[in-house]
């Protein structure tokens, strides 16, 4: 998947705020890029309205890997800014989504309370040295399972292409906007 991750040569210096805004878009272009990618390989879904919980999985999955890849390489207060300010924009912009497919609601407040109880689910799992561990794809495979209508070797493909994919596209935008 080609992604553009980069600044204008010519652009002025990013505040951690405009770099977590320009992730979160890329976030939401991987998600809906994994979700297109399941279906195109025989994975079912039923409605937009299932799209987006697999979508919710994945955006999740992509705050839970920009704190671990964030925690080498800024300081503490730096990377509470920089993820909160990430986590913000995704929860804005699924709640966007939703309202559009689904109506009004407490959409945004949704998406931000299975953040923190799914945070708290990541935190215990291994992420060491920019990679995700078994355990913490793994337990994302579960997630998307958990949502899709057709349970059948989902985690699997998700642990085994979709999640390393979504990672090594993450990095590699994270990497670039950073500039570090």
């Amino acid at each position: 998947m080609h992604v553009k991750n980069r600044w204008n040569k010519k652009a002025k210096p990013q505040s951690l705020e405009e770099i977590a805004g320009a992730l979160g878009f890329i976030s939401w272009t991987i998600a809906t890029n994994s979700v297109l990618e399941l279906e195109k390989k025989g994975y079912q879904t039923d409605s937009n309205a299932h799209r987006l919980q697999i979508i919710q999985a994945f955006l999740i999955f992509l705050v839970q890997v920009a704190d671990r890849l964030a925690y080498d390489r800024m300081e503490n207060e730096e990377r509470q800014r920089f993820i909160t300010a990430l986590a913000l924009h995704v929860a804005n912009t699924f709640a966007d989504n939703q309202r559009d497919m689904l109506g009004e609601g407490e959409h945004r407040h949704a998406f931000i309370d299975s953040l923190n109880q799914q945070s708290e689910d990541y935190a215990e799992l291994s992420f060491r040295d920019g990679e995700a561990g078994f355990d913490f794809l793994r337990y994302f495979g579960e997630q998307v399972a958990a949502v899709m209508a057709e349970k059948h070797f989902v985690s699997q493909q998700v642990m085994d292409i979709e999640g390393p994919d979504a990672i090594k596209t993450f990095k590699q935008s994270m990497q670039n906007l950073l500039g570090k």
